[in-house]
């Protein structure tokens, strides 16, 4: 049996499996500890999304049903969206389809005072929700511009992420990036840190960048952009080693992805191989991470190009030329 490591458990939680976690705390000698609150938690009666209000608690009790529900069940994003539909139909009986559902459920949080963002956390629909938050407008340097950005603190959370609920509180989302600025947990940070600084500002400042200069960019791509403005900007090698410890092949878990991709083109630039996993051998090069992420950023903006459904994507150095020769065809 192998040793349990935290790191290892938080990274399979990433994949959204509740079997997956179950497997590898079964050959782990010491997680029976884990085990234990896992199964109570999904296979017995217990519920952790907590609130006073009466005029809620039953939406989050029927919400972290469906959360057991979806990690439990591999799907498609299409059927995770009907089933969550289906899940609420008691409290929102007209509400058929999801596109209605994701304007009908947010909506109700909101006319009763609360903040709330729902929508795909890949690959789950997932609810976000807190009762304050505090504006600031905050300039961000970029590699590639500087971006005045809106910073909104969330605080007093009662639902965070998917991944979140998977962790027991321990990993999950730290913030996000929407039209208007970007949203970060209060408790998640202290705002001198590096975790702050870099993975919350200028992980979120490069979205808002990206978001403004292409339309529909891919979330594994957004993410791949941003996860490589971390490593630019940072000398401490743990941001890095959290990128080894949650590495996907499936564009459905967007930060796994990125993350694997850059650990492969990083290996490939620095060690002429193909995926180097071992921290030891990254610690000897480390130094190397920060200029040849920063190349990868600005080959990534000069070259990348998407065609989806039909829509042509661009962005960068060639933007100009891109959408010129689009006018022609």
């Amino acid at each position: 049996m192998e040793k349990f490591s935290e790191d290892k458990l938080h990274g399979i939680c990433g994949n959204g499996s509740y079997q997956e976690i179950i497997a590898y705390l079964e050959c782990c000698e010491d997680g029976e500890e884990y085990l234990a609150r896992y199964r109570e938690l999904f296979e017995g009666d217990k519920y952790v999304l907590e609130t006073d209000d009466e005029r809620i608690a039953s939406l989050l009790r029927c919400y972290e049903d469906y959360l057991k529900h979806v990690l439990t069940t591999k799907m498609s994003v299409a059927e995770y969206k009907k089933y969550i539909v289906s899940c609420f139909r008691e409290f929102f009986p007209g509400v058929r389809t999801y596109v209605k559902f994701v304007k009908v459920f947010p909506a109700y949080f909101k006319e009763l005072g609360y903040f709330v963002q729902f929508g795909i956390t890949a690959p789950f629909p997932t609810l976000y929700l807190w009762k304050t938050q505090n504006k600031s407008v905050l300039d961000i340097e970029l590699p590639e511009a500087t971006v005045k950005m809106n910073v909104y603190e969330m605080d007093d959370v009662i639902a965070n992420c998917w991944y979140n609920y998977l962790t027991f509180g321990k990993v999950g989302t730290g913030g996000w990036v929407s039209d208007d600025g970007a949203y970060y947990f209060k408790g998640k940070y202290d705002t001198d840190s590096d975790g702050f600084q870099i993975s919350l500002l200028k992980h979120e400042g490069q979205h808002f960048y990206d978001k403004g200069i292409s339309y529909a960019m891919p979330s594994e791509e957004l993410e791949y952009r941003a996860k490589l403005v971390e490593l630019v900007y940072s000398q401490k090698q743990n941001v890095f080693n959290s990128f080894l410890t949650n590495m996907s092949d499936d564009t459905r878990n967007p930060h796994g992805y990125a993350n694997k991709r850059i650990v492969a083109a990083l290996s490939q630039r620095i060690f002429n191989e193909e995926l180097v996993i071992d921290k030891e051998r990254w610690s000897a090069e480390y130094e190397k991470v920060s200029e040849t992420a920063l190349k990868l950023l600005k080959e990534d903006t000069a070259t990348s190009i998407w065609l989806r459904n039909g829509v042509l994507i661009w962005r960068g150095k060639l933007r100009k030329k891109i959408y010129q020769w689009w006018l022609k065809c």
